[in-house]
């Protein structure tokens, strides 16, 4: 298993057409690469106490891929690379490149209640065999 954090960045402006888009994103994702057993984005909660103080332009995901083979097989994948192509002018790149800063990590401990595994509002055409869907509010 292959646990990673990654960080982007929204250009300024871009913030509301930025976040539809990950949506779709996650969405896509969630679709079309089973061998990707999760894969969550999140934005900063900026009315929330954080140290040091995140960048609203943020975005962070926080993903699971079965093996490097799956990490390798979806960055390189048609739903990535296509979608990444559409939405160039919202992220921060650098000589070309989405600039992203990414830490692998390994679960040493911890759990996931079965309440957490969740569908998403945004996507409910996805099937989540015995998964409930969160009525919480989206960022």
């Amino acid at each position: 298993m292959i646990s990673i954090v990654a960080k982007w960045s929204i250009l300024p402006g871009k913030e509301a057409e930025a976040v539809v888009a990950l949506k779709d994103l996650a969405c896509r994702v969630q679709r079309e690469e089973p061998f990707v057993p999760m894969y969550t984005i999140h934005v900063p909660n900026m009315q929330a106490t954080s140290f040091p103080i995140p960048s609203p332009a943020d975005v962070v995901f926080f993903s699971v891929f079965d093996d490097e083979a799956a990490f390798q097989k979806h960055l390189q994948g048609p739903v990535f690379r296509d979608w990444l192509a559409l939405h160039t002018d919202l992220f921060l790149f650098n000589s070309g490149n989405l600039f992203v800063v990414s830490e692998m990590i390994d679960r040493i401990a911890g759990y996931v209640r079965p309440s957490m595994v969740t569908g998403t509002p945004d996507c409910p055409d996805a099937a989540f065999a015995g998964a409930s869907i969160s009525g919480k509010a989206s960022p």
